[in-house]
């Protein structure tokens, strides 16, 4: 039986009879990539080794569902997926992704019911999109060094030199993610300049907080990025390398502005009186704040332009930064 077919029987119950159902085929998808499983909710929750999924499985996608599903796995530390054979419009697509929500369709589902009967036949398990969903858990796995400590990304990199994060995401992959939304045919990888400061916080009573500030040189856009990346001082991968265009000493102004809020969250106390708030805020101590060089890295990012649209893909943890897919009527875009 063909997975169309099996889909159009899917999530369907006759009298004395019950058929396959939608849950069904996820708990199927989920075994075959080696989950532990178990429901509660009526969410099926996998977890194989460090690595944790939710997933919630509609025949029909009910608005009121998708947001109570956000809301009741928002504590959730793992990946997410919703999975329905209905159809989705674009608020809710939005909603998902503003979320970090994954979303399975038909085509997605039916990928992976064909996946499966291969491998009953070939013996061997093909590519499954549960590696992508759980492609930007991976990084996760590493134990975090004690939050005093300088973080693997910059313990070997002096103040003046330049580096660039280890591709891991390699255009094969890239490839693989890009087939369906924007059916992607050209593939450019870009270095992006961020300007880096490691920053530890000192709270008081010995307690401290520590991170790396990362500063786009070239959206001026600053976030604080994950422990223990690679940095290699060159990779083989054909690439265009784009130039700063703001300096260090506006990179460390701006990183300065994210720290000071961040120190700010960690000394502030809100008492809920009922009839007012109270903030808390405690003495500043000497040296509170402590930030420090870090120098230039480069980020590979992947530029992916195709019939559906474009889209740009961190190339070190496969994670989607933008997409934009195009009306019928609409010009192409270039990342």
């Amino acid at each position: 039986m063909e997975s169309e077919d099996l889909l159009s029987s899917s999530c369907i119950h006759r009298s004395g009879e019950q058929l396959t159902t939608l849950k069904d085929y996820m708990v199927d998808i989920l075994k075959s990539r080696n989950f532990d499983i178990e429901e509660k909710e009526g969410y099926l929750y996998g977890k194989r080794d460090d690595i944790s999924v939710v997933i919630l499985a509609a025949s029909d996608m009910i608005v009121d569902d998708v947001q109570d599903f956000v809301r009741n796995v928002s504590s959730f530390h793992g990946r997410k997926v919703v999975v329905s054979l209905g159809k989705i419009d674009d608020a809710v697509q939005s909603f998902l992704q503003e979320n970090g929500v994954h979303y399975w369709g038909r085509e997605e589902i039916e990928h992976e019911i064909g996946n499966m009967q291969l491998a009953t036949v070939e013996k061997v398990n093909g590519k499954s999109l549960m590696d992508e969903v759980i492609s930007d858990e991976l990084p996760q796995v590493q134990t975090e060094p004690p939050e005093q400590s300088i973080p693997v990304i910059v313990e070997s990199t002096k103040g003046e030199s330049e580096r660039i994060l280890k591709p891991n995401f390699l255009l094969e992959d890239v490839k693989y993610l890009a087939r369906h939304e924007v059916q992607g045919h050209k593939f450019e990888l870009e270095l992006v300049p961020h300007y880096l400061f490691h920053y530890v916080l000192n709270l008081g009573d010995g307690e401290q907080r520590a991170g790396i500030a990362a500063v786009n040189a070239l959206t001026s856009h600053v976030e604080t990025w994950r422990w223990g990346f690679e940095l290699v001082e060159e990779i083989d991968i054909p690439h265009s390398k784009r130039e700063p265009k703001i300096d260090a000493e506006q990179a460390r102004t701006l990183a300065q502005d994210l720290v000071s809020k961040e120190y700010r969250m960690n000394i502030e106390t809100v008492k809920d009186f009922g009839h007012s708030e109270i903030i808390e805020r405690q003495k500043p101590q000497k040296d509170s704040i402590v930030i420090e060089s870090k120098g230039l890295v480069y980020l590979p990012v992947w530029c992916v332009e195709g019939k559906g649209g474009a889209m740009i893909v961190n190339a070190s943890s496969g994670k989607i930064i933008s997409e934009h897919l195009h009306s019928e009527n609409a010009e192409p875009r270039t990342c």
